[in-house]
């Protein structure tokens, strides 16, 4: 198990004022507070490209103009520019700042996204500008190391994210952390049915905050 952190996220962890009795909840952003897929395939039809998803990957869904896959050399510049252009213009998912303000009275709030680090300002300006201004850590890479980190000073934790990669990686880096699966956009749903490192699922964020309620608090709303 190797829980070695990126300096980077080192650094954002250290400087979170955590009450180490108090329950935590860490959440991801793409695809859980707020869309990407949807956004991702609008930009990439502005910049002469489609966006064809046929599972749960973006690789080898980006198509030139001419019917021809794109390289991955052209995804990497749309993918970057994406982040460096509509970061700040995401779209919330419905629900979401209700569930976590409901939340918030009786748990610490973290977000944890894999935000590119030159972007992470634009998605705190992003989130704060839906009303949603918790604790933001950029990680890089598995999350597993950083939820273990966060999990050793709170209280009962949970964890909301849509990949089953980084819950995967929670099972094995922080296993008392509670794994909740979550995928707001419905079409992205449906290729993600039965995920193995996943304890809880939810089709919406009042369902989610209902599974945190219990988890956490032991209650049910």
């Amino acid at each position: 198990m190797d829980l070695t952190l990126h300096e980077g996220v080192a650094e954002q962890l250290a400087a979170l004022d955590l009450d180490a009795a108090r329950p935590l909840l860490a959440v991801d952003v793409d695809e859980v507070i707020v869309g990407l897929a949807g956004h991702l395939a609008e930009y990439a039809r502005d910049n002469g490209f489609a966006l064809r998803l046929t599972g749960y990957k973006l690789d080898g869904a980006l198509w030139r103009a001419d019917g021809a896959e794109a390289s991955r050399e052209e995804f990497n510049t749309l993918f970057r520019g994406f982040f460096e252009t509509q970061t700040r213009h995401q779209r919330i998912y419905p629900g979401v700042v209700e569930a976590l303000a409901a939340l918030s009275d009786k748990a610490q709030i973290v977000i944890l996204t894999n935000v590119p680090f030159h972007a992470r300002e634009d998605r705190v300006a992003n989130l704060a500008g839906h009303g949603i201004t918790y604790p933001l850590v950029a990680n890089a890479g598995p999350k597993g190391p950083a939820l273990r980190w966060l999990d050793d000073r709170s209280g009962p934790m949970a964890f909301i994210d849509d990949s089953p990669a980084q819950l995967a990686s929670s099972a094995t880096d922080a296993p008392d952390v509670t794994r909740i699966h979550f995928v707001g956009d419905r079409v992205l749903r449906g290729y993600l049915t039965d995920i193995e490192a996943a304890e809880h699922r939810a089709d919406d964020w009042a369902e989610l905050g209902r599974i945190v309620q219990r988890v956490l608090f032991g209650m049910t709303p």
